[in-house]
């Protein structure tokens, strides 16, 4: 069986790669603005070149976390973002239709208001942003056009990346420069830990579950409280940290304050266990630097 990520210099794409190839599974991966050692470049946006691509390495499963992740780029670059956000997974998606292959696509609690999180899977979307607009139009066709699809909507992705954008990583470095650093006391969400998330997708994928899943952390936590519990476990200087209303940010795109996943549909059907933003930040103090 041969599998497919695209996207694998990302966050989840990278340790979701690394699981893979750990696992001891033919893994092919893709790269689009940044490389890294192994991947090939595509451009998920031109539909002749995912054309051309799937049809010569004929994948039976692609994992698609592909994605522009940046809410306040994209609320302020709605058609660039679209190419990729809507458009390249619709690329993805027609090529697709009538194979057996499976499609595991990572969608985002941003497709919810954020009024009365946390949600489930059966709550309805009211995406108040580009981005988790984006989301919804990509997951709405995934739905209607295929039936082997896995959607994974997770939220507050952690962990090492190459790219370090993450907000753990963000917020280590710029606490480790003795940065004053703004955090929202008021965007309550469930942080997860990405390798944890790369296991959970993995074994779901080879129990063939297929469907929409909430994957992330149990611990429903605010933004400002995760701050202070990354600065206690790095042990950095928790004066740094200065919480404030998100409004008073004054950023372009809207945030569901009430936000995170419930997760108590994947609970009953992995054997691994969701880790807690504790366990997971003290996994990654232990394997980083």
């Amino acid at each position: 069986m041969t599998e497919l990520v695209i996207g694998a210099s990302g966050q989840v794409g990278e340790h979701l790669f690394k699981a893979i190839q750990s696992a001891d599974r033919d893994v092919i991966g893709t790269y689009n603005n940044r490389t890294a050692p192994g991947l090939f470049f595509l451009n998920i946006g031109e539909k002749a070149s995912v054309r051309k691509f799937i049809r010569i390495y004929k994948p039976d499963v692609i994992y698609l976390p592909a994605s522009l992740t940046n809410v306040d780029y994209c609320e302020l670059h709605p058609k660039e973002s679209s190419k990729i956000n809507v458009q390249g997974v619709k690329n993805v998606v027609d090529e697709l239709k009538g194979t057996n292959s499976k499609l595991v696509y990572f969608s985002s609690d941003y497709i919810f208001d954020g009024v009365n999180g946390p949600y489930s899977e059966l709550d309805t979307p009211n995406p108040i942003s580009e981005y988790g607009r984006q989301k919804l139009i990509s997951e709405d066709y995934i739905s209607k056009k295929l039936t082997s699809y896995l959607i994974c909507r997770t939220t507050v992705v952690y962990s090492w990346e190459l790219q370090g954008k993450n907000f753990v990583q963000r917020l280590i470095h710029s606490l480790r420069k003795g940065d004053v650093v703004k955090i929202p006391v008021d965007q309550i969400g469930t942080p997860t830990y990405a390798p944890n998330l790369s296991q959970v997708v993995l074994e779901l994928v080879q129990k063939d579950e297929t469907s929409i899943y909430n994957i992330a952390g149990p611990d429903l936590i605010s933004r400002y409280d995760f701050a202070w519990a990354v600065a206690k476990i790095f042990d950095l200087d928790l004066r740094h940290i200065q919480g404030v209303e998100t409004k008073d940010l004054n950023q372009p795109a809207k945030r569901p304050l009430n936000g995170g996943l419930i997760v108590n549909k994947v609970k009953k059907k992995i054997c691994c266990k969701l880790l807690g933003f504790e366990q997971g930040l003290k996994l990654m103090k232990l394997n980083g630097t």
